[in-house]
């Protein structure tokens, strides 16, 4: 006998992965389908649902550990209305993942229930399957379920103007080598040691660009009384104007820059190789000095759930930085405000009216 909940939560897997979109809200959908597929596969019986808290979805979403999770925060973050409206306009946008369902005759949907009475209970979430010809709607097909959704656990419409920042401890940032050797967990103090010695550093890069820019420019400029050049030393000493500068422009001017922002993205050699997005902070510790630490401020696009990041605030905007999504970085634009974490949109003026949750 087949099984329909394994053919159409494989499927429903397999359309997810193939999906070019990388949002939150898709990346809800795959665990939650992904911890239904692991139930069945260890399971000989008839179909039983593996609930999910939102804390456990949040946390397996963002990578991190269940305990470290307020129930607010994932309350805020994992809005069930907006999990369904998610899955439905999923299969309906897609044809080929809409006719795929059409032919098993059934499609998935999501399912809420609170695990009891009481204002603390949790809100448990999974996925079940519904005949697509059924003229059921979804509520009596929650009813059916014998899942209640608590009085305490009403969600509220969601604002898509403005956003809410998150800072990532330093502990959970992966340093570069270069950042190892100055900075001690991911934080250096200015008037330290180390901290002193990087300034130091910087002072002699500048000088060395500026010195090899000069240097580069008047071989170049004195090129027709200079005879026993050859070739390669020409096209090396051409080198070094463009090397002088990005090192100027790319090293030495954001660190420069970061006293006075605050908040710069991490230079070159400050970051991973292998994380493509980190900031440097500088905050005052308890005795009012100078600490620079390593951080990446992050927030969900409530337009499309896609990832935030602090982006160049350039050509479109005046600010330094700004908040882009990462799958629409030049309409999905906010402000960043690191004192209150919060952020406005500044795209174009009436464009939120048009789009609907």
């Amino acid at each position: 006998m087949e099984n329909n909940h394994l053919v159409v939560f494989n499927e429903l897997h397999d359309q997810l992965m193939n999906y070019p979109r990388d949002t939150l809200w898709d990346t809800y959908l795959k665990i939650i389908v992904s911890e239904q597929l692991r139930k069945i596969e260890y399971s000989d019986e008839a179909f039983e649902p593996e609930k999910l808290s939102r804390q456990q979805i949040y946390a397996k979403a963002k990578n991190i550990d269940e305990k470290s999770v307020d129930s607010q925060t994932a309350k805020n973050a994992v809005k069930t209305t907006k999990l369904k409206a998610t899955l439905e306009a999923f299969i309906d946008d897609q044809p080929d993942c809409k006719k795929a369902f059409i032919n098993l005759g059934y499609k998935p949907i999501i399912v809420t229930s609170a695990s009891g009475g009481g204002s603390k209970n949790k809100t448990l979430l999974w996925m079940d399957i519904q005949t697509i010809d059924s003229e059921q709607s979804e509520q009596e097909q929650i009813d059916k379920l014998a899942t209640v959704e608590a009085d305490s656990d009403i969600e509220e419409d969601e604002d898509l103007s403005t956003i809410t920042y998150e800072r990532k401890a330093t502990s959970d940032v992966k340093p570069s080598l270069f950042t190892k050797l100055f900075f001690n967990q991911g934080e250096l103090k200015i008037l330290s040691v180390k901290g002193v010695f990087l300034m130091l550093l910087l002072m002699a890069v500048f000088v060395f660009d500026v010195l090899i820019g000069i240097y580069a420019f008047l071989v170049l400029l004195l090129l027709d009384d200079l005879p026993t050049i050859s070739l390669w030393q020409a096209i090396l000493f051409s080198a070094m104007i463009p090397f002088a500068y990005i090192s100027w422009r790319y090293f030495f001017m954001p660190l420069y820059l970061l006293p006075y922002h605050r908040v710069i993205k991490a230079p070159m050699f400050f970051a991973n190789v292998n994380v493509d997005n980190a900031d440097i902070e500088m905050y005052r510790d308890e005795n009012r000095l100078n600490v620079a630490r390593v951080t990446e401020f992050t927030a969900t696009c409530p337009i499309c759930s896609g990832t935030i990041i602090l982006a160049q605030g350039r050509p479109d905007q005046k600010s330094p930085l700004v908040g882009r999504c990462k799958e629409a970085p030049h309409a999905h634009v906010y402000s960043f405000d690191r004192m209150t974490m919060k952020g406005y949109f500044l795209g174009v003026p009436g464009y939120l009216a048009n789009i609907s949750l």
